[in-house]
């Protein structure tokens, strides 16, 4: 009796879990699954991947706040911006932003978000107030969970 078995190579593959949230005393950020709105990007097999992002002030007030989005490209150290990159002159807490439904190529090892914003200008002895308020950064890092495919 002969039995012969084949092995294919199972080659991992990387996809971000969600819902996954991160979080520090100023923000909350989200990693969620797609809307399956149609008139929203989806994801296309072998090519990209699609996430939606919400982002939630958690503390006091914030002033200049933007995020932007990166991801990585395998055997490289450079960072590819992504689509979600949002703005605001103003974010009070418990307000959010949002982005539905962006892409991210096959394979991508790392998502990282960062979000830069100013705490509100400080008021000199003599009443006027300065430029802009002191300036900070937070980062937020994703990684996918590898596994084999289900097809």
């Amino acid at each position: 009796m002969f039995v012969s078995v084949w092995f294919l190579p199972l080659h991992p593959k990387a996809e971000f879990q969600v819902p996954t949230l991160k979080e520090t005393d100023q923000w909350k950020v989200e990693l969620l699954a797609p809307s399956k709105d149609k008139k929203l990007a989806q994801g296309e097999k072998g090519r990209y991947e699609v996430y939606s992002l919400i982002v939630t002030n958690k503390n006091e007030k914030a002033q200049n706040v933007s995020v932007r989005g990166f991801r990585n490209e395998p055997g490289t150290s450079k960072m590819y911006g992504l689509a979600p990159q949002m703005e605001s002159d103003s974010i009070k807490k418990g307000q959010t932003f949002s982005f539905k439904n962006f892409p991210v190529k096959a394979g991508t090892e790392k998502l990282e978000f960062i979000i830069m914003w100013e705490e509100e200008p400080y008021t000199y002895k003599d009443g006027t107030k300065a430029t802009s308020g002191r300036a900070y950064k937070e980062t937020f890092v994703f990684t996918p969970n590898k596994r084999a495919p289900l097809d």
